[in-house]
């Protein structure tokens, strides 16, 4: 039934439907990234689709797709629906490929003419119904709207960053070509059958899978909406929810807003922007809850249409700080010294997430100067492997005090970065449980074990020619089980002296660090060719230790991490006043 309004107007379409009908849909470039993943979203809309027509139901609902009208373009805007339109065009683009490639190119002309692209006079390229924003934009022109093979798609996807909307984009393309031939393959072996079941795909994709299609006006009616809509419990992201409100309140300063909304999804670049929002607001405002933020953000931020523009640039320039937490090489770190930037990769490494509020406080703060912030770094450093790698405290307790002290950054209260480690003195454990707990202590993740090993080598050469190392970054070197992961048969006599020496494999005293590649030849050999071969000759010095022993069993694996453990102090000392 068509509703009427003066400014809106509702009905139920077919997804393809929809896209033949308005021939030229784009997603705006304030929008978000394509965010949908292979193995997830993707295979359940998939798995849906499917088992809907293996069923014979007589529709599959997808749910509410709301669009601007044009403008005098012929263009509607897309402001919710982007992922669901643009997985569809994939899964045609994936029927107009397998088409092409088992002889039926005259259908699968009709697939990209109806549903991908449309030809216009003058151009020699098709031009896409479905247009992403400006960040997936030319991928999903170039993989999706043009012809590919999986290869292509394949090459693309590995060059993408492992984060990046790009990546995903490339993978539910790849995903949709896999899923859409074993879908044809289970017609049977002839090609006409198979096509014919591929057709019957395209026509239920065009007509029973269904959206309700809310046309409006402008993008204030829009996030009116999607606001009325959120109160009676629709799943809307926070993301989603503040641009709503923010959209919908910037009257005359709409297109600011939107400038500045777009700047901060390019700050973000591959960090999920509701996490951003969570940190932005406990940096400045204490702890909340994920479930509460956009109510308390909603109490908060009634602002005028200008106080939103203010607002909006905040989150542009806040967004480019959280962006930097994790990313050493950032240029927000350009005028802080390279330990400031060795600290920045160390957290990440260790994954401190719980740290952000009080990092991103402390840059704002005009008292945490380039020599505040380092020493505020190390004092992070120290609580994170103190209390989280190696106490294996609960991170709740962590995330509360991480919000008490960025907030007392953020009224003046704390100014120096003694007095924000006092804001953590009351989790960390004794010093001696610290020590116990370190000689105990397991490491499955590579890298983290990299730099723990890394920091414990430095404290070694400095007590041994007094000055720092300069030791590559433990991101250069290489980690060698001493018991290898995969022992050969010459360590059966180990094994029978130790038969438990298999359960130490990832104790750290059974871990070392090597300069250059692994050793591939020698990594599983037994511990006395390791010893000569790589451990002897180590420029390393508690690598170099290694070759103190005369043989390697359980017991000289505890040995060794008591060592290990009475460099740890030094290495992750208590701050002092």
């Amino acid at each position: 039934m068509l509703e009427r309004t003066n400014h809106m107007e509702a009905r139920t379409l077919g997804i393809g439907q929809l896209i033949a009908e308005r021939l030229l849909l784009r997603v705006p470039d304030h929008q978000r990234d394509y965010a949908w993943n292979s193995d997830d979203e993707v295979e359940q809309f998939l798995d849906d689709v499917e088992r809907s027509i293996t069923d014979d139901a007589p529709e599959y609902f997808l749910g509410l797709i709301v669009l601007v009208q044009p403008r005098g373009d012929g263009v509607w805007q897309i402001l919710d629906g982007q992922q669901r339109l643009a997985t569809t065009t994939m899964v045609y683009a994936a029927i107009r490929e397998w088409l092409k490639a088992n002889g039926f190119a005259n259908d699968a002309r009709i697939i990209q003419n109806d549903f991908i692209g449309h030809q216009e006079l003058g151009r020699p390229d098709d031009k896409a119904r479905v247009t992403m924003n400006v960040t997936d934009g030319a991928a999903f022109r170039e993989f999706v709207v043009g012809s590919r093979d999986l290869r292509a798609l394949e090459v693309r996807r590995d060059a993408a960053g492992r984060y990046s909307s790009v990546r995903r984009l490339v993978e539910a393309a790849i995903t949709c070509r896999l899923r859409v031939a074993d879908f044809a393959s289970k017609a049977g072996q002839d090609p006409n059958d198979q096509a014919n079941k591929l057709f019957d795909l395209a026509h239920y994709l065009r007509n029973k899978v269904t959206v309700v299609v809310m046309d409006v006006a402008s993008d204030a009616d829009a996030y009116r909406i999607f606001e009325s809509l959120n109160d009676r419990g629709l799943d809307l992201s926070v993301l989603d929810l503040i641009k709503n409100q923010m959209f919908g309140r910037a009257a005359g300063h709409l297109d600011e807003v939107k400038a500045n909304w777009a700047q901060m999804a390019a700050n973000l670049g591959d960090r999920e922007a509701d996490a951003f929002l969570k940190v932005f607001w406990t940096s400045q405002f204490g702890r909340i809850q994920k479930g509460r933020l956009f109510e308390e953000w909603r109490k908060r931020y009634e602002l005028s249409p200008t106080k939103i523009v203010d607002l909006s640039n905040e989150l542009a320039t806040n967004a480019e700080l959280f962006a930097a937490l994790a990313m050493s090489d950032h240029d927000v770190w350009v005028d802080h010294t390279p330990e400031t930037r060795r600290l920045i990769r160390a957290l990440a490494t260790l994954g401190s997430q719980q740290m952000f509020p009080v990092m991103l406080a402390a840059l704002r703060s005009s008292s945490f100067t380039v020599e505040r912030m380092e020493k505020l770094l190390r004092h992070l450093v120290t609580l994170t492997v103190r209390y989280q790698t190696i106490g294996k405290g609960r991170t709740g307790r962590l995330e509360i005090a991480g919000a008490h002290a960025a907030l007392g950054i953020a009224t003046g209260k704390l100014k120096s970065p003694f007095t924000v480690w006092g804001e953590f003195s009351s989790l960390i454990p004794p010093e001696e449980d610290f020590r116990t707990e370190f000689s105990r202590f397991v490491e499955t993740k590579p890298a983290r074990a990299r730099f723990l090993l890394s920091e414990l080598e430095r404290v070694a050469f400095r007590r041994q020619e007094d000055r720092d190392s300069d030791l590559t970054p433990w991101e250069g070197l290489t980690l060698e089980h001493v018991f290898p992961q995969n022992p050969s048969g010459e360590w059966q006599a180990e094994l029978a002296g130790s038969p438990d020496l298999r359960e130490q494999t990832n104790r750290l005293g059974n871990l070392c660090l090597l300069n250059g590649p692994r050793n591939k030849t020698l990594g599983s050999k037994a511990f006395d060719k390791k010893k000569t071969g790589l451990f002897a000759g180590s420029d390393l010095l508690l690598t170099k230790e290694i070759a103190a022993f005369d043989t390697w069993s359980s017991a000289a694996i505890e040995q060794r991490q008591e060592q290990l453990a009475d460099l740890a102090t030094e290495a992750w000392p208590l701050p002092s006043a």
